[in-house]
């Protein structure tokens, strides 16, 4: 895999707070996401990846910071806000860790 010699962004992204349901969320031990660039029949993709399983791709930084704010708004709504009675237990061990990791600062409107 060849990077090209122009300025691609291939820094680290680190995110310390998301937004779901109109509240903010923040942490202290941020999480990082790396950066792969590949580029395949003219076209660029950053290929990412980070914490609690969030693997994609992107055709921009921009874009895969939107796909990382929406994935950590969903894991919020799907295991950190879920009755855990109707989790298996990994999902209750990860709504767990989330509570635990990121808290609520302020109402995101």
């Amino acid at each position: 895999m060849a990077t090209p010699a122009s300025d691609i962004d291939l820094s680290p992204m680190v995110f310390t707070e998301f937004v779901s349901n109109s509240k903010r969320y923040r942490t202290d031990r941020p999480l990082v996401f790396t950066f792969e660039y590949v580029e395949e029949d003219g076209m660029g993709l950053f290929l990412f990846e980070g914490e609690y399983n969030i693997i994609s791709g992107a055709y921009s930084r921009e874009e895969a910071w939107d796909m990382i704010d929406d994935a950590l708004a969903v894991y919020w709504r799907d295991f950190a806000e879920a009755d855990p009675a109707g989790l298996d237990g990994v999902a209750v061990e990860l709504g767990e860790e989330l509570r635990r990791r990121f808290k609520l600062v302020t109402d995101a409107a």
